[in-house]
């Protein structure tokens, strides 16, 4: 179990920055026995069963931007809600942990004369994974093709057995026009970037999408490739400002 104070951490749900009410963050992990005992069995029998996690949020109730109180409930049955939770907040470079939840509580505890709490427990849904923020930027679409390439970070050697995965996030839109942005995530033998491979294509967000996120998944590189970068192509007339994270991790299969 992994507890975070939420002073300075960062709390994303899907598209939604909601680290402005968040009091604590908790990060379970468990594994429960199953029992397989049989009849005329002498003892019980026991199996590991199946792992799962828990992300436990402490927040405040709000009905006003962000409105966490509000897209909890409106959202409260859907399925893979993406989650993320980053303790040192949402600056390029940091690590935490990413995860498909879905809502299994979401009371709102609170007495005469106290904050109205809103704490809410995801379960999750498929594995996390450790992730790191490799792109928070705001980038500005003027009207000409631009491509803009990310810093690059080394996360070590990834298997070819092992499943890459990024989360793509654009927060906030703003200004005017028919603008669209499409990004990549590129990998690279080293810092230099003279010949780098597409693993990871997320497709385009137009100016119509609005706030929104997109995921993508692939097999791991050659172990050789072990630095990595985004890649931002914007494109269109107008000018658009899109606010932007990008978390990328691995699962060890």
């Amino acid at each position: 179990m992994a507890r975070i104070s939420a002073k300075a951490a960062g709390l994303l749900v899907d598209e939604f920055d909601f680290s402005g009410v968040s009091n604590s963050m908790t990060l379970n992990f468990a594994e429960a026995p199953v029992d397989v005992t049989t009849f005329a069995d002498t003892d019980m029998t026991y199996i590991q069963g199946k792992p799962g996690f828990t992300f436990d949020v402490n927040g405040l109730w709000s009905t006003a931007s962000p409105n966490y109180d509000g897209e909890m409930f409106t959202d409260l049955t859907a399925t893979a809600r993406r989650v993320g939770i980053y303790p040192g907040g949402l600056t390029q470079g940091n690590v935490g942990y990413e995860g498909a939840t879905l809502i299994s509580a979401s009371p709102r505890v609170s007495t005469v004369g106290d904050s109205i709490a809103c704490n809410v427990t995801w379960q999750g849904a498929s594995a996390p994974f450790r992730s790191q923020i490799i792109l928070a930027n705001t980038i500005t679409c003027n009207g000409s093709t631009v491509v803009v390439n990310g810093t690059g970070y080394n996360s070590g050697t990834i298997a070819a057995t092992n499943t890459i995965f990024g989360v793509w996030r654009m927060v906030e839109m703003g200004g005017s026009g028919t603008n669209t942005i499409a990004l990549e995530i590129q990998s690279e033998t080293n810092d230099t970037w003279g010949s780098p491979t597409t693993r990871i294509n997320f497709g385009t967000i137009t100016h119509s999408t609005g706030v929104s996120f997109l995921t993508a998944s692939a097999t791991g590189p050659a172990a050789s490739e072990s630095w990595w970068r985004v890649k931002i192509q914007s494109s269109g007339t107008g000018s658009r400002t899109f606010k932007n994270y990008v978390a990328f991790g691995y699962y060890v299969t």
